[in-house]
């Protein structure tokens, strides 16, 4: 996962996940999703076994208490042979694709808990609609704009991200590749819901500039927090 853009969750979004078709738990901050060990398990002799559906009950819930961490293994008991065996018999479980028990199968990590949850407002200045949302103080604001997308206005990308309402300035434009915090929320604004302004951008069959009467062009900002293009917030 090193090498790869790690995706957070909130807690939230990881208990709605408890369901054989659905299946996710967290362990000491990773976010696994153990689905395959059910599916092909009904798939081939439901219904399932006792032990699959005892950790089938504790999908959606962090199970760090049943294990050790660094490295992460499962907590111990004795049991009345003399032998140690797990206190949570599901982690004796394996995935059946891989063979490797779940809870070390680095193909079933889909990612991180966040560390903390943040709200955030995101006003749009052409409906005068104000939308409150809670995100990952992790996601970038463009990942931000995509979970806005995907829950409220699917026509997010066709509007300009900033932080202030102040045309023509740059240090209001949010930089889509960091964070809230990256783009300056918090250090300031400590105990305010951040706020986000978005601007619709008309579309445009050529790159000429777009000049309002209020004031200067603005550069149109894209998926890599670069800018490029022109726009007139303050013409809309």
């Amino acid at each position: 996962m090193e090498s790869q853009i790690i995706k957070y969750y909130l807690p939230g979004e990881v208990v709605i996940h408890n369901e054989a078709t659905s299946a996710w738990v967290s362990l000491y901050g990773l976010v696994l999703d153990i689905t395959p060990l059910f599916t092909v398990a009904l798939e081939k002799q439901p219904p399932l076994k006792k032990r699959l559906r005892w950790l089938l009950a504790f999908t959606g819930k962090d199970l760090s208490s049943f294990f050790a961490e660094n490295p992460i293994a499962p907590t111990e008991r004795t049991n009345r042979h003399g032998k140690r065996v797990p206190i949570f018999l599901p982690s004796l479980e394996r995935n059946p694709i891989t063979g490797r028990r779940w809870w070390r199968d680095r193909s079933l990590t889909i990612g991180r808990v966040t560390r903390f949850a943040c709200p955030v407002k995101i006003i749009n200045t052409l409906t005068f609609h104000a939308t409150e949302m809670v995100v990952c103080c992790e996601d970038t604001v463009a990942v931000v704009r995509q979970k806005y997308a995907e829950r409220y206005n699917a026509g997010a990308y066709q509007y300009e991200w900033r932080r202030d309402l102040r045309c023509g300035t740059e240090k209001g434009k949010l930089r889509l590749d960091k964070t809230l915090q990256g783009n300056g929320f918090f250090a300031e604004d400590y105990g305010t819901l951040p706020i986000i302004w978005i601007f619709y951008i008309s579309p445009s069959d050529d790159d000429d500039d777009v000049v309002g009467d209020d004031c200067a062009p603005v550069d149109r900002c894209d998926d890599t927090g670069s800018f490029s293009g022109k726009r007139n917030p303050a013409g809309e």
